[in-house]
């Protein structure tokens, strides 16, 4: 038996990231992998799979919400498995998965594995949209022979969402990653230094950055509240505001009261957000929902205090003022008291960075323990 034919499908894959651990080191002699993306390039930092002679597909679909190019993407796909010989295809994230799925009714001769990267957002859209995504929701778990799942959190959710459905074939498997890679590894004092003066920051200053997608779910808004009301006690604090997106004007309005103590980014590179997090002193993360937030992983690897709502995978791995200081979503006043007390106490942010590293360095977490999870579920599902 030859090895077996993986096709990984995702808008993008990041160099680092969690998929790419799975495409760049499951064993060659067993598994085949390929990759299909939506868009050309990452956005962050590039894999460069050709370099490696794993094949990059790119089913293009130009934005998240052109959905009458996912109809197309599915035709496309499924030519792809085809040509290419495809025993497995791998989803990731909710519209490639509708897209698989799709693909699976019109070429059923693979088999197909649908990877849930988010927790609730489906619900939390609300009215009719929450309905028919719900519904698209539905229709892919039902053509998948698999869904995985990288926290016990979203694994409690789905089953509760689908507690119908008998025989729900859902497998939990974390993420895995190379921390080892540079991005992870902890700045040292005195290229913290320089990164510091590098970027602006006077001496003195309590550095408290956000890194992430500017949209209503992050928190962005309650964050720049609760940072006025810290910055008019604590003249020394700073706001910044990494990435872009959706809600990036609304944010720049209103931040403009408080002039250069918050300052806009933009998108960067993932060189550039490592020396980010390492000139900062305190991320933060105010996230309403998420699956399993990168950014605290960056954290914690860098040494930097982190707090974070209690999301999903924040809560089943955290712990209170021990390793991160955790708070409720879309809550302003226990964000601002987390703010003020990080700000104020410099022994408790390095306590917290420490435990972080600490904690990151004994989780289960290195793609060497998480991808012979995948090796086995690929195994089977051929197997079957």
């Amino acid at each position: 038996m030859g090895a077996v034919r993986v096709l990984q499908l995702a808008r993008v894959i990041n160099r680092y990231d969690f998929i790419d651990t799975i495409v760049r080191y499951l064993p060659r002699e067993r598994f085949a992998v390929e990759v299909a993306t939506f868009d050309p390039k990452a956005n962050i930092q590039e894999p460069h799979y050709e370099a490696l002679g794993i094949p990059h597909h790119l089913i293009p679909v130009q934005a998240m919400q052109a959905y009458p190019q996912y109809l197309r993407a599915a035709f496309r796909l499924a030519a792809l498995i085809k040509k290419r010989n495809i025993s497995i295809l791998h989803t990731h994230h909710f519209w490639e998965g509708v897209v698989g799925a799709l693909a699976k009714q019109l070429y059923p001769s693979f088999k197909f594995i649908a990877h849930r990267h988010y927790m609730e957002d489906v619900v939390r859209v609300g009215g009719w949209k929450s309905y028919l995504l719900a519904k698209l929701e539905a229709f892919t778990y039902k053509s998948a022979d698999a869904i995985v799942v990288s926290t016990p959190t979203v694994a409690h959710f789905v089953r509760k969402q689908y507690a119908h459905q008998s025989s729900l074939p859902l497998y939990e498997i974390p993420y895995g990653f190379e921390l080892e890679a540079p991005k992870y590894q902890p700045v040292s004092p005195q290229e913290r230094s320089k990164l510091r003066q590098h970027y602006g920051a006077q001496e003195g200053e309590i550095i408290i950055t956000n890194i992430g997608t500017h949209r209503l779910q992050k928190g962005q808004r309650e964050l720049i509240r609760a940072f006025a009301r810290l910055s008019a006690q604590l003249p020394q604090v700073r706001l910044w505001l990494v990435g872009t997106g959706p809600d990036t004007a609304l944010l720049q309005q209103l931040a403009q009261p408080l002039g250069d103590r918050v300052r806009f980014w933009g998108w960067q590179p993932g060189e550039r957000v490592r020396e980010f997090i390492g000139a900062s002193d305190i991320i933060a993360h105010p996230t309403y929902s998420e699956n399993f937030p990168q950014i605290m992983i960056e954290a914690l690897s860098l040494e930097r205090a982190l707090i974070i709502s209690r999301v999903s995978g924040a809560n089943d791995m955290l712990t209170h003022k021990v390793n991160a200081w955790l708070i409720s979503p879309q809550n302003e006043e226990e964000l601002y008291t987390g703010l003020y007390q990080l700000s104020t106490e410099s022994d408790l942010r390095l306590s917290l960075g420490q435990a972080g590293r600490k904690l990151l360095e004994e989780y289960p977490i290195h793609y060497t323990k998480i991808n012979p999870h995948y090796e086995a579920l690929y195994t089977r599902l051929c197997s079957l």
